[in-house]
């Protein structure tokens, strides 16, 4: 069976260098045929970089079954990493890592209902000053003020986000407030893939066992 799952998982990371959403979907096609706790174990073979190529390359539309089980502080590491894909991006298409953020944010906190599990999250990502930076990025510039709290907001807006970390956490909204005053988009966008680069040297090979929550 160890064997099996490391075979798996080894498919799964060769396949996610080509197309994060087709591993994701390999991931499910185990859930859906062997059950949830087989695809927990293959989950916990693959390094962190691979999970962030997974959950990147879906969205709030079709969200990664990674981020309902993997634990806040792993979110939070992930988080830390995903830049490290941004610079290709850039490079190739009309991509901006301000979008990109937006993307993955609003994938974690805005495709499921379970306020607490994602108030915890929030709270783990925006306990340092990288995770408050990568949660800052998508609203540098945003008239904060303008939001409409009366009306509902338009589905996967900065709006609906930002509204919905506010009633996540008053404290770490506060905060992506107080950041985004004087906050530089391009500072932001180099200070986060310059710490992804530095962070990805080796996890490329870590064990991430016990980084998914019980189900």
């Amino acid at each position: 069976m160890k064997n099996e799952i490391l075979v798996i998982a080894d498919n799964i990371v060769a396949l996610s260098q080509d197309s994060g959403r087709a591993a994701g979907e390999m991931l499910e096609d185990v859930a859906a045929k062997d059950g949830d706790a087989k695809m927990l174990a293959v989950m916990s073979e693959l390094d962190i970089m691979s999970v962030a190529k997974i959950v990147r390359d879906h969205d709030t539309t079709i969200p990664s079954i990674a981020t309902w089980l993997m634990e806040p502080q792993i979110i939070k590491d992930l988080l830390d990493v995903e830049p490290a894909y941004w610079q290709n991006e850039i490079e190739k298409s009309a991509w901006t890592a301000r979008d990109g953020a937006m993307s993955l944010l609003s994938q974690i906190f805005l495709s499921n209902d379970d306020d607490e599990r994602q108030a915890e999250i929030l709270r783990v990502i925006g306990a340092e000053s990288s995770g408050l930076l990568y949660l800052s990025l998508p609203f540098v510039g945003y008239d904060f003020d303008a939001i409409d709290t009366e009306e509902e907001q338009v589905s996967g807006s900065e709006a609906e986000l930002i509204e919905r970390i506010k009633l996540l956490d008053a404290t770490v909204y506060a905060d992506i407030v107080e950041m985004c005053k004087n906050g530089d988009c391009d500072a932001i966008e180099r200070e986060l893939i310059q710490q992804a680069n530095s962070l990805k040297i080796g996890e490329l090979d870590d064990d991430i066992d016990d980084m998914f929550a019980p189900l």
